[in-house]
């Protein structure tokens, strides 16, 4: 989950919407990993969004709201380094999330598949990439 603190609310510039607020940081109280999401309104300016989802259930509810007008456009896993095998967290493009045993598992553009163990064994497509071809 994502946590805010009061000290780090910052004082609006603008009108806030109801119940919005600014924060200059937010923290992450888990080390698991967590997703940044872009998604787009198709036909209102300044229309593309980013949202930081801190579960994949979270993730699949929000990605279950798509439509052609009103969609996620990408969506970048952050992963924590227990999940990449690498020393520090990264950033990769998403392509997929398959329900695999009960788990997810993350299928990346690049090829790569976390957790490594679940790669190539059958699971249930939860979400994928719609890939307008502007990557």
């Amino acid at each position: 989950m994502f946590e805010t603190n009061d000290q780090a609310r910052l004082p609006s510039l603008f009108a806030e919407k109801e119940g919005e607020h600014r924060w200059a940081y937010i923290a992450h109280s888990t080390n698991d990993e967590w997703f940044y999401v872009t998604h787009e309104i198709r036909g209102v300016e300044g229309s593309l969004n980013q949202f930081m989802v801190p579960n994949a259930a979270y993730l699949l509810g929000f990605a279950s709201s798509d439509s052609d007008e009103s969609f996620i456009k990408e969506i970048q896993l952050v992963s924590p380094p227990w999940m990449n095998a690498t020393c520090r967290w990264q950033m990769e493009h998403l392509a997929a999330i398959r329900l695999v045993d009960g788990r997810f598992c993350y299928e990346l553009a690049n090829g790569k598949t976390y957790p490594s163990e679940l790669e190539g064994k059958p699971g249930n497509i939860a979400w994928m990439w719609r890939g307008a071809g502007d990557e």
